[in-house]
């Protein structure tokens, strides 16, 4: 069965069938929630038989939001981005009808300059978090697949994204910019090593 980690504002929460993950709480109820209160960051295991059914009603408040991305992979480099004044991996949401692995080859080529020779491998690793817009509350699930690039170096950050650079890095480069990075982006990079 498939475990979950959710990325919420300073919080961490596993959705998991078993219990006792290493620094984690282990809570069977969201009512348990309310006696952590006063902890600044919360790092919580939530047992659950059905991990995705429970993320989607813990979080029943939010807008559930459909994305898709990937690590790209070209002579043992891989790609990133600069947006927001910070380093991030290629994705996007999906459009109407869209399935993930189309969605993550269109996003990563639109936001990269890249063309057709872009190919997915396999999928690495499903993340979730939270963030709020305009006073509106998401929960995004992002499907990132390894992917692989035969095509020019040659790159173009999409300027309308917000994107400044994109650049080919090597491993050890790339292992510094996930640790700069958000969380989610450190645990999608860390799922590669896996």
């Amino acid at each position: 069965m498939q475990i979950y980690k959710v990325f919420d504002s300073k919080s961490e929460i596993i959705f998991s069938p078993k219990e006792s993950i290493a620094n984690y709480i282990n809570i069977y109820h969201l009512s348990e929630v309310s006696k952590f209160n006063k902890i600044n960051e919360f790092h919580f295991n939530f047992i659950t038989t059905n991990p995705l059914k429970s993320i989607q009603s813990w979080y029943s408040d939010c807008k559930f939001v459909e994305a898709s991305g990937g690590i790209v992979i070209k002579n043992k480099k891989h790609l990133w981005i600069y947006r927001n004044g910070i380093w991030d991996l290629p994705k996007g949401k999906l459009e109407y009808l869209e399935d993930f692995e189309t969605a993550a080859l269109r996003e990563v080529r639109e936001e990269c300059g890249l063309d057709s020779s872009l190919k997915i491998e396999k999928l690495i690793y499903i993340s979730f978090h939270t963030y709020t817009e305009n006073s509106i509350k998401f929960i995004k699930r992002t499907h990132w697949y390894q992917m692989s690039y035969s095509g020019s170096e040659n790159v173009l950050p999409q300027a309308e994204e917000g994107i400044e650079k994109v650049e080919w890095l090597s491993f050890k480069e790339s292992t510094l910019k996930s640790n700069e990075s958000f969380k989610s982006i450190k645990e999608v990079w860390n799922s590669l090593l896996i």
